[in-house]
């Protein structure tokens, strides 16, 4: 995959996750980029796992879309997520595939409908106000 589409990758995850975040927060967010991929008819095509109609906050926000293409989300942020999408290491989330942030749901701490058919994940050194992950195929 070449750099600019990398560079796709990382910037959504790098809308995906904040900055000051736990390393295991990044890695289980990419992980789920990965398994998303996998399923698709172009296996492991991580650039069209990410920008799949609205699956991603990042790529639905256009306010951030267009700052994190430019180059002015945070981009030492950016960088560093760029790193981490460029490692490989055994999946962290037992195949998840779906995630939600709790602390952003409006109203806040509520779940998607979707999620309550789904198989949850736990996945060590993930903050769970801050994640939540799900594997599952929707119907």
């Amino acid at each position: 995959m070449t750099d600019h589409r990398l560079y796709i990758v990382a910037s959504v995850v790098a809308t995906e996750v904040p900055p000051d975040s736990p390393i295991e927060e990044f890695m289980a967010v990419i992980d789920v980029i990965r398994n998303r991929a996998k399923r698709t008819q172009e296996v492991g095509d991580l650039v069209m796992a990410v920008l799949a109609k609205n699956q991603f906050s990042a790529v639905c926000r256009e306010d951030y879309w267009r700052r994190a293409m430019a180059g002015y989300w945070q981009p030492a942020h950016v960088q560093k997520c760029l790193d981490l999408v460029t490692q490989d290491w055994p999946d962290t989330t037992d195949g998840a595939n779906y995630y939600y942030s709790p602390i952003s749901m409006v109203p806040q701490w509520s779940a998607p409908s979707w999620a309550a058919k789904f198989e949850g994940k736990t996945i060590p050194g993930v903050r769970p106000d801050y994640f939540k992950f799900f594997k599952g195929a929707y119907p």
